[in-house]
């Protein structure tokens, strides 16, 4: 394996950057998401399964998510009403906004992304990163970066604080620094805010991403199996799927929304 000229954390830093960069153009994305829930008894069987698709659009300029069907099936016409009359008056709302308003709301949005792009910068310091291969992941080739919690670090935020609980390894791509892959696994119990549950070790969390149109890195999905036990008896094992597709670009000349698809960039 040849060598690269950049460290595993340079290569890393480079690559959370690229990533800041996307989180700002993404809101200029509409799509459909589609997640699936499955509960599994002690033995890994299927007790329960239940899935919802809803639609991400642009509504005077923010992200709107609207449900369109449950357990993949078109909702009933009285629900999808319901879902449509609420889309309006959410319209009428937003339309409304007084200057001050639409000052407050976009201060909160970009603090939260400040907080986000935060999160990204701090996992090249919480973590130990060794190149461990190279592989050829959905047609680009890519370095695999296998990431330790470095020991004795120290969590600079709440947003951060469970980095050290977590093991790693990503996928990244050779010719432009894009994560393409990413699996994370619980390695210390893990206590959940103010609610009585603990994330136990062995929860898996693998997130992909597809570069779309040659603009910009978007999620294709997320999944989790996630073991969490609630109280001091009650265990839940789940598996959680979260796909997304149909990326379309929203025009910002348009009134409320517009979109015209974009299809995502073939494999090379």
């Amino acid at each position: 394996m040849a060598q690269p000229s950049e460290s595993a954390r340079e290569i890393i830093l480079r690559s959370a950057i690229l990533d800041q960069h996307d989180l700002e153009i993404r809101k200029d994305y509409t799509y459909l998401f589609q997640s699936e829930q499955r509960n599994l008894d002690s033995s890994g069987k299927v007790t329960k399964t239940e899935s919802r698709t809803q639609e991400v659009l642009i509504l005077y300029g923010r992200p709107y998510e609207r449900l369109i069907a449950k357990d993949g099936k078109p909702l009933p016409p009285d629900q999808d009403r319901k879902e449509r009359e609420n889309m309006d008056k959410e319209i009428a709302r937003r339309a409304k906004e007084s200057p001050k308003e639409k000052e407050k709301r976009a201060s909160e949005e970009s603090k939260s992304l400040q907080q986000v792009k935060e999160v990204l910068q701090e996992v090249a310091d919480a973590f130990d990163f060794r190149i461990v291969g190279e592989e050829e992941l959905e047609g680009f080739a890519t370095w695999v970066i296998e990431a330790e919690p470095k020991p004795g670090y120290r969590p600079r935020s709440k947003q951060t604080r469970m980095l050290p609980n977590f093991r790693g390894k990503l996928w990244i791509t050779k010719d432009g620094y894009r994560w393409v892959k990413v699996e994370a696994e619980v390695i210390r119990r893990i206590s959940l805010g103010l609610v009585l549950a603990r994330l136990n070790p062995g929860t898996t969390l693998a997130f992909e991403q597809q570069r779309v149109q040659g603009e910009i890195w978007m999620p294709r999905q997320v999944r989790s199996q996630v073991h969490v036990k609630l109280g001091f008896v009650k265990n839940y094992n789940l598996d959680v799927l979260v796909s997304y597709s149909n990326y379309r670009k929203f025009q910002s000349d348009s009134r409320i929304l517009e979109t015209s698809e974009v299809p995502a960039t073939p494999s090379q």
